[in-house]
This record gives C-alpha cells, structure tokens and sequence, in this order.
C-alpha cells in the first residue's frame, strides 16, 4: 500500500516496478544519511524516492526515456508554492499550447495512436506535451503522461487498461457508454493530477544531490565512490519495458519501440552478458565495504534456473570480491502483476552483497 507520505510514486504506472516498501527497507539496510546511492536500472525512481526522502543522496540510470523522465519527476516534484500556483503555472502553458495544437496535423500521427483518442483530446495532448518538453517541465509532463490512458473520467483515453495500452471498446461500446469518447480536456485533468501526486509531501531536502542520466548502466562515470548500489535489472524477457509503455514512449518521441525493447528486455543470454560487463563496472564505482542489493523475481520464463540462484551463481562465480550476506524472498501479491495469472515471477528476492 502506497501511504499518503509518498503520493509522489504514484506520479505515473510502470510495469516491474520495486514495491515502496522493499525499496524503503533496503535503503535503511545497506545506507546512513548522506550517503550516496545508485540504482543502474533505476526504472520509475522507486529507489531513488525512498533514498532521497531518507537524506540520501542518489544517482539513478537506465535506457528506458520514459523510465528516466518518471525518475526525474519523482525527484523534481512541484513544491508547495508551485502547487498553489498551480493556475497560473498551467494557464501561463495553455495560451502556447492553443497555437500550438491549431497547426497539429493528426494525418500525421500514426492510426494505432489515434485510435485512443478523441480527434480534439489528442490534439490538446500533443500540444501540451510540445509545450512541457520545451521549459522542460519534467514533473507536469510525467503527470500528463500518468492520465493518458485508462477508462476514468480523469483520464484522457477512450476506455483503456492503465499501465499497459489496450483498448477496452469491447466491454465499454460507444452506443452504451457515449461520454467515455467525447472530448476530455486536458487542462482540468492535468491540475488535479499535480495536485493528487503532491499531496501531503514529505519532508524532502532539495539540496541533496538527485541526478537520473538516460545511459547504459555498464558505462556511468562519475567522480565519486558510491556507498551501495541498489537496483532491480530486467526480467529477462519476462517483462516487455518499451512494448507495455509504447503509448507514452510514443509522445516522448520514441517511434520504434521493438528496437529500444531489445536493450531494455533484453533476452537471457543476453541478460547474462550484460549483468556481467555491470559487475566488473561497478567494481569501479562501488567503495570498498559498500553494499550490492539486488531486487529480481524468482522465475524467468526464457532460463529453468531460478532467476535469484542464477544471479547468485554469475556473481559468486566470478566475482569472488562480493560477498553474499543476506537473502530475502517476499511474495508478489496478485494485484501488483501487469498481467494478472501470467506466469511470471511470484516471488521476489532481495539479494544483498558487501564488496571488500
């Protein structure tokens, strides 16, 4: 359950996402205050939320450009002077956003995309995100992105799922459910989203280093050792990152989702690879006596070998300088799972190494 305190991870869905709580308990395990956390496969900046709000200071990366865009929002909330101004900040974007969206050219946006919008609803949506992307507004566009679909009347869609794009015309037909394809404006939607994601916001300190960089985890170079690096890699083809979130990745200008979904879903082999060329990174990164926590489910559906014994394996194996001191499994509750009976992982394991 996501408490009031951290309204904040709700800011917009991810698919895989580390639960809160885990990501709480971890960073309370391997860290102290001021210390400086990294999470290489940052995704919605789970871990990174729970570290800032603990007065750590964090680095997040990943490949996923809308991963990095929930991230940074997540780390560069409206504060609650912007919040109640909140008007005056959106009315100052809508008199661009109406010249904008006069000259849009539907023809040009591709039949799949248009098929879950209102001809006038989509256009305000593009208008509104070619405003947010240009003052760079990083916090209202993840928001704006966070209502682009579903079947509530919050959100901006004809009748859809949430986290992953499908219609649902079929159980919600236009000659029965009329109002769910009429114009939704974006204006009202987008406020009282901010004003949802803000509310009651913890005490936060916005002088702590919080950066999310858009590269390959196995390439960060940064001036200073990290004091634990706490991460949750891809599921190994077990779950589609660019495929379930080809929607949002489209309006963040992503026009080639299978390309992208081959680097951030990569296949076991694959995986294994990459895992590897990490491993031997971090070793440059991580301070001597940091800790190593790693979130992965206990199945995969592309390898028989538990997905956690496998990892436990690459690393012991071949990195005889980190060192496992704890394993913690915890169940995956059903309604947390995109695809609900799929068989995917049920459980978790939080894998904790000390590198000496």
């Amino acid at each position: 359950m996501i408490v009031p305190s951290m309204k904040l991870h709700t800011v917009a869905p991810y698919i895989g996402k580390m639960r809160p709580e885990i990501a709480s308990w971890a960073v309370d395990t391997v860290s102290s205050e001021g210390d400086l956390i990294l999470d290489p496969f940052c995704g919605s900046g789970t871990v990174l939320l729970e570290g800032w709000a603990k007065n750590r200071r964090v680095i997040g990366t990943d490949l996923n450009p809308y991963a990095c865009l929930i991230s940074s929002a997540k780390l560069n909330p409206y504060d609650a002077e912007k919040v109640s101004n909140i008007d005056q900040i959106l009315n100052n974007y809508l008199s661009e956003v109406d010249d904008i969206k006069s000259n849009i050219d539907l023809e040009d946006v591709p039949d799949w995309v248009r098929s879950f919008y209102n001809p006038l609803t989509l256009k305000d949506l593009l208008g509104w995100i070619v405003v947010l992307k240009k003052y760079n507004d990083k916090f209202a566009l993840a928001c704006l992105l966070g209502i682009a679909h579903h079947q509530r009347p919050g959100f901006l869609s004809y009748p859809s799922s949430h986290t992953v794009p499908y219609l649902r015309t079929n159980k919600f037909p236009i000659s029965d459910f009329p109002e769910m394809y009429e114009y939704r404006d974006v204006f009202s939607r987008l406020k009282k989203k901010i004003i949802r994601a803000t509310a009651k916001l913890p005490i936060l300190n916005f002088d702590l280093k919080r950066d999310v960089f858009l590269t390959d985890a196995s390439l960060l170079k940064i001036d200073e050792k990290v004091n634990a690096i706490i991460t949750s890699p891809p599921y190994m083809g077990q779950l589609d990152y660019a495929r379930d979130n080809r929607l949002r990745l489209y309006f963040l200008g992503i026009d080639d989702w299978k390309s992208l979904n081959k680097d951030v879903s990569p296949s076991a082999s694959r995986f294994v690879d990459q895992f590897e060329s990490c491993l031997s990174s971090w070793r440059n990164i991580l301070s001597h006596g940091g800790k190593l926590a790693i979130l992965v489910g206990t199945t995969t559906n592309t390898v028989k070998q538990r997905l956690d014994e496998l990892v436990i394996k690459i690393i012991s194996e071949n990195w005889v300088d980190y060192h496992l001191t704890d394993v913690i499994v915890s169940e995956i509750p059903e309604g947390r799972r995109a695809r609900k009976n799929c068989k995917g992982s049920t459980a978790e394991s939080l894998l904790i190494f000390e590198y000496k």
